[in-house]
């Protein structure tokens, strides 16, 4: 990040909390820095870490294949840590203005693909894999690709499985399993998740940065 594009970004948010007492805003403004600072040192393992990312806690991570992280990403391991990883020849690939929470854990075999303003609850699972065959416990299966479309939210320990796709702008309630395709706008809950409603697109409005 150069030094201009973080001076654009103190001054949006001091403009933001202007109406704040100096003490708060200043406080808030550290931590800000801190966490920019400390996302460089935990993530620097990785393929691509975009700008103005930043990490509250230390994530954990399991880097084997490929992890890259777009703009303006949030990862709260303020509890506890949030997981990344990857096998061997796995990919995950993060978007632009994501938050993740604490607890939850990402793991891709083969692939898992998250898109943009992308918001994840607290202890939040989504593999794609079984991670164990059924006879033969040494054995690791393939995966089967999952992939997030933008502005999707997923609720407070929902567990998304193998070779789903979860559509633009579609909800996932709190303490779902997913274990079929979400529709675009879907809004789907229970264990199997199944559709409950459906939102108006023509009201939606895509969220800012987390």
């Amino acid at each position: 990040m150069t030094a201009a594009t973080l001076v654009r970004q103190l001054r949006h948010k001091a403009s933001r909390d202007a109406s704040l007492p100096f003490r708060i805003r200043l406080s808030k403004g550290l931590r800000y820095l801190r966490e920019l600072a400390t996302a460089r040192v935990y993530l620097r393992s990785l393929q691509r870490v975009g700008a103005r990312v930043r990490t509250l806690g230390r994530p954990r991570l399991l880097p084997d294949g490929h992890i890259e992280i777009g703009d303006d990403v949030v990862l709260r391991s303020v509890m506890v840590p949030v997981e990344l990883g990857t096998g061997h020849r796995g990919r995950l690939v993060i978007g632009d203005k994501v938050s993740i929470n604490y607890g939850t854990s990402i793991f891709a075999q083969h692939a898992i693909t998250i898109g943009d303003r992308v918001r994840i609850g607290p202890f939040v699972s989504i593999a794609d894999t079984d991670f164990h065959d059924a006879h033969d416990r040494n054995k690791r299966p393939d995966g089967l690709a999952i992939h997030i479309d933008d502005d999707a939210w997923i609720g407070t320990r929902a567990l998304i499985l193998k070779g789903i796709r979860i559509g633009k702008g579609a909800i996932v309630a709190a303490g779902s399993v997913v274990t079929r395709d979400v529709a675009p706008f879907a809004v789907v809950a229970g264990v199997p998740a199944k559709v409950v409603r459906t939102l108006d697109r023509d009201k939606f409005v895509p969220q800012d940065t987390p």
